[in-house]
């Protein structure tokens, strides 16, 4: 079980898990917990976050849980043990900041894979 912690700094609204937090209130709003679900930043896209339990998509860490979080094309693996928290500001650039109590890694999933 994961949550994650968003703070919105983005010069418009924003849509999380089932939410709206507004412009200007830079207050974190902690989700319930997770299994899956996403951010939508207007004018950006959305910031898709989902379970992959003890799956691994290629990161570093060996922690027995994984979230994979994907966002304007690029992928990171979240890895933690008990539970996870994550925290993602929303800059004003649109940018996500990310930070947590596991691990984050970078990886690389292309959109198609034949077998």
């Amino acid at each position: 079980m994961y949550r994650v912690i968003v703070t919105n700094k983005y010069p418009d609204a924003i849509q999380a898990f089932g939410g709206i937090i507004n412009k200007n209130d830079t207050r974190p709003v902690k989700s319930n917990p997770l299994g899956t679900g996403w951010i939508n930043i207007p004018g950006i896209g959305h910031m898709n976050f989902n379970d992959i339990g003890k799956d691994h998509a290629g990161g570093f860490s060996k922690a027995t849980w994984g979230v994979l979080i994907s966002y304007q094309g690029e992928e990171t693996e979240f890895r933690y043990e008990g539970e996870g928290e994550i925290n993602v500001t929303i800059n004003r650039f649109g940018q996500a900041e990310l930070s947590g109590n596991g691990g984050f890694s970078r990886v690389d999933l292309p959109s198609f894979k034949f077998v």
